[in-house]
């Protein structure tokens, strides 16, 4: 009886986790694709993408769930510092560096790296520890990757 509840409570407890990966990298994206004063529809795409992608969506009414409460995060309080001390926490070198490459994917899908974009790359890299070098690999992935979107 007791090793079923606490069975049940481990997957419960890493559903959440789960919940909070995905709606922390949503709000970073979606912070990454509005820093420019501009949320288009390529954006949108790759954003979709990435969630879908990382985090095994496949019900499209979750997914926009998960943007607009990210999008409404944005608006209520841009707060950076909240989703990037749950990442530098709890996921590893590795991780934060493909966290870093899915932001350059929002930044660099409509062929123009905005300074504001590029500052935010850097700030988030440096909250949540992912070094230049890191950064700048990230960067190279994200351009070759997308040519595949």
């Amino acid at each position: 009886m007791f090793k079923s509840f606490f069975k049940n409570k481990a997957i419960e407890d890493e559903s959440i986790l789960k919940d909070e990966k995905t709606l922390s990298i949503a709000c970073l994206l979606v912070e990454a694709a509005m820093v420019d004063e501009s949320f288009g529809e390529d954006e949108k795409k790759v954003i979709s993408k990435i969630l879908m992608k990382n985090f095994d969506i496949v019900d499209e009414k979750r997914l926009k769930d998960i943007i607009d409460e990210a999008v409404e995060n944005f608006k209520e309080a841009s707060d950076l510092i909240t989703y990037t001390k749950k990442i530098k926490d709890h996921w590893s070198l590795s991780e934060r560096v493909e966290v870093v490459e899915m932001l350059w994917k929002v930044c660099l899908i409509d062929g123009v790296l905005e300074p504001y974009e590029d500052m935010l790359i850097r700030r988030v890299s440096g909250l949540i520890y992912v070094d230049d070098k890191n950064r700048k690999l990230a960067k190279s992935n994200a351009i070759k990757k997308l040519k595949n979107y």
